[in-house]
This record gives structure tokens, sequence and C-alpha cells, in this order.
């Protein structure tokens, strides 16, 4: 059983209703997940990246979504289905507009400015294998304008109550905010991964051997990623403003797995709320 997995039984055993992910956003939205309703969603994501996607382990899932609920929610989805997360590098939600992040997509070829790839000439085509990241078995996206590249292309709505995407989505790929509710209630079969199968990489990343971090030491790494005061401390209830998407990720799982919850604050939200928002939650670490 993988960590995910696991979690997944931590949030629909003892106190179920209770709120396990409480999420603040722009325009003073706020969201709170029980730990059955977030089980909810997490199973429904990874029955569609299993049926729809056929995602299993050594399959790369590209999170093309900011700090955000639904971000946690797919990149669970991802482990539970035994697929390797590949988080993109931090700035690539501040980058610029959609225009600017689609030319700067790194799993997109550099052209020339007649078009052809940089690395072609008349002759030969010179393979370079670490210019060019591997292009990503399906990208969960929030961007239906310049989507990463992907063999499918999941578009999310980021929104509380969207139940389907505004913008227009790019040929061959789907709207997962409007599919996602058409998938079962009850984790489906998922392939579990080995202690060896890839479950986390990308930039800011790292395993115990430089690559991407193993099915077999997430657990360790998420709790090193933590701050040490409540590593240990039983049902914490942590109020996280995260700087990257490894920091999110780390506090979430470290959290449940400790019985505890988790406040993701926005990159929106005003650090004069924090101290107001701490005490309305009760919460009792601030990482």
């Amino acid at each position: 059983m993988s960590i995910a997995t696991r979690v997944l039984d931590l949030l629909t055993g003892e106190e179920p209703n209770q709120p396990r992910l409480t999420w603040y956003g722009p325009d003073d939205e706020r969201v709170e997940l029980s730990g059955r309703v977030l089980a909810n969603w997490v199973t429904k994501a990874t029955n569609m990246l299993v049926e729809e996607c056929e995602v299993e382990p050594g399959s790369r899932v590209l999170l093309d979504v900011p700090v955000h609920w639904r971000a946690l929610v797919w990149a669970m989805a991802t482990w539970c289905a035994g697929g390797e997360l590949v988080l993109p590098p931090e700035d690539a939600f501040t980058a610029g507009d959609d225009e600017d992040l689609a030319a700067d997509d790194p799993y997109e070829p550099e052209l020339t400015d007649d078009g052809e790839d940089e690395d072609t000439d008349d002759d030969e085509s010179e393979f370079v294998p670490d210019e060019t990241p591997e292009e990503p078995d399906v990208a969960v996206t929030s961007r239906a304008s310049g989507a990463p590249s992907a063999g499918l292309v999941l578009v999310v709505a980021l929104p509380a109550l969207a139940m389907h995407v505004e913008d227009p989505i790019p040929s061959g790929a789907l709207d997962a905010a409007a599919a996602l509710m058409s998938y079962g209630d009850h984790l489906g079969y998922v392939q579990e991964p080995t202690d060896d199968d890839a479950a986390l990489s990308g930039p800011e990343v790292a395993g115990s051997d430089g690559g991407p971090v193993r099915y077999g030491e997430l657990a360790g790494w998420c709790r090193e990623q933590t701050p040490a005061s409540h590593r240990d401390e039983e049902r914490p209830r942590v109020m996280c403003t995260p700087g990257s998407h490894t920091e999110m990720l780390a506090h979430a799982v470290a959290a449940w797995r400790a019985g505890g919850s988790l406040v993701l604050l926005g990159e929106d939200v005003d650090s004069g709320r924090f101290t107001a928002i701490a005490a309305d939650e009760r919460a009792s670490v601030h990482c």
C-alpha cells in the first residue's frame, strides 16, 4: 500500500467528518473539506487518472497547477495511481501571461527563427538528452491557454464552485472539472508501486540518490521537509503559507499522517490576515 492510499485510509478512518483541508484563496474564498470529502475528491481523481489516462507506476504526471487545494487533490491522486508526480519550476506561475508561459514550456523543443528545431541540421539530428525533459504522459493544468505539452492534457478549474472550465479547451485536451464527477466514489483497480518506483521529481526535488524521490523514501522525505516543531506532534492543526509545491506537499502529508489537518493559504492572501486566520482556525503550527 502506497503512502497516498494509507493517507486515504486515515482520512476516512477516525472522525471522517472532521476538517482535514481548509483553503484560503483570492477574494476571501474559503473552502473546507472533511476527511471523507477530501478522500472522495482524491478517489475520483485517481479513478480518472487510471481509467482515462492509464496512469500506473512509471507514468509521469505533470502538476501544472499553482499552490491550491486542487493541486493537493491531483498530487495525492497521482500517488494513489502509482505514478511519478512531476513538479514544474516554482516560477512557472509568476513568469508572465499565458503566452509567455507557453513560450517557455520546457516540454517543447526550442525553435530557431525559421521554425526549425534548434538542434537539427541538414545532415543529422543530434540528440542532447539533458536539454529537453521527457514529455510527461499526463499534464494536469489550470491553464486552458498555453497548456504544457503532454500525451494527454487535463484542464482543471480553480474557483471553488466551478463545475467546468470557462475558457476554451485545447484540441485533444479534457475538461477535468466537468468529467471528474462521473468517476466512481470507490477506488478501482490501481497497480501498487514498488519502493524503487519514482514518486516525485522536479527542479527543486532530489531523492537520496540525487534523482526522483522514490516511493520507499517518500514518507521520510516529507517528514524532512517539515519544521521540527510539528514532525512529532499528534493531530497538528497546521497553517501553511508555502513558498513552493514541495513545502505544500510535505506539510500536507506530514499533517495527515499524524492525524491532523492543514490550513492552506494561497499567495493572494494578505499577510496582514495571517494572525487572525491562525486564531480563527485554531492553528497550532504556522509554517
